[in-house]
């Protein structure tokens, strides 16, 4: 593989009291076989030891008084960078040694180039395709190819993007369909880094996450290149997804009412069809 030169890439970190955790992200920075020119997280107001942790570690620390959530603590990490290209890695994650490098060399005119994660346990997210894909805002919308600590942006195409929303859930996937509306990205098949879920990251909303994704499909809606048949093929997976937990629930009226949005918009199948396949092959380790 070709060498690139580190100064190239700057890595952000938004945390808020992960002095647990951050070490490890920090310690697989630090062992990257092309290591970035700088490591800068962003602190969003922690209570504990997360800002000594990573200085410890040599990352720099923007500090913020006022928690604001991650969106907005990578816009701080992302104006601060002086470099073409800013990569994310969440403070609970881990990368894999040879991801920057990999990133750097597939990279070539796209803005944005993303790899696949693996839980310990060997389920892959992001692309468990065994190819290299192109991706389209589409594709990020309908399927789980972009996961944000195996990416790396442009930091003129973040910029251009209008930086991060401050939507308390699915914020990344905003980010990415934006940049992707105005360039070109990639998914690579080789795994880039691990993915624990901790007991916290397990209680979601799924109302409010489900409140953002409809944001983020109404922004596609209002900026024009979204029609409303795919904006089904967007919600598809989700009413798919109610009525699996209306059926584990034994609620067997709600869990008719999903599957008969389905089955009334035919063309929603071919899209529910490579979603599913899609999360057979990560089950599997693809």
């Amino acid at each position: 593989m070709p060498n690139h030169s580190a100064p190239q890439v700057t890595v952000v970190m938004p945390a808020m009291n992960r002095e647990a955790f951050i070490g490890e992200a920090l310690r697989s920075i630090s062992a990257q076989t092309v290591p970035p020119a700088e490591v800068i997280v962003v602190d969003d107001a922690s209570t504990d030891a997360t800002v000594a942790v990573a200085r410890e570690h040599g990352a720099t620390v923007i500090e913020l008084a006022v928690n604001g959530g991650s969106g907005p603590a990578r816009n701080r990490g992302i104006e601060a960078a002086s470099t073409p290209w800013v990569a994310f890695l969440d403070s609970d994650d881990a990368w894999l040694p040879h991801h920057l490098e990999e990133l750097l060399a597939a990279a070539g005119d796209h803005a944005l180039v993303t790899a696949p994660g693996a839980t310990p346990e060997g389920r892959v997210m992001g692309n468990a395709l065994p190819t290299t894909r192109v991706l389209s805002p589409f594709d990020v919308l309908t399927g789980d190819l972009v996961c944000t600590s195996g990416t790396m942006v442009r930091r003129e195409a973040l910029l251009g993007a209008g930086g991060f929303r401050a939507l308390r859930r699915a914020q990344d996937l905003d980010m990415w369909v934006r940049v992707l509306e105005r360039s070109s990205g990639i998914a690579l098949s080789r795994i880039g880094f691990t993915y624990v879920l901790h007991d916290e990251q397990a209680i979601l909303d799924t109302d409010l996450m489900r409140s953002c994704v409809d944001q983020v499909v109404r922004g596609a809606r209002e900026r024009g290149w979204l029609s409303q048949r795919d904006a089904d093929r967007v919600y598809v997976r989700r009413r798919w997804d109610d009525a699996r937990s209306a059926q584990r629930a034994g609620r067997r009226g709600e869990m008719t009412h999903h599957l008969g949005w389905v089955a009334r918009r035919p063309h929603t199948w071919r899209t529910l069809g490579a979603m599913l396949l899609q999360r057979r092959r990560a089950r599997q380790g693809a």
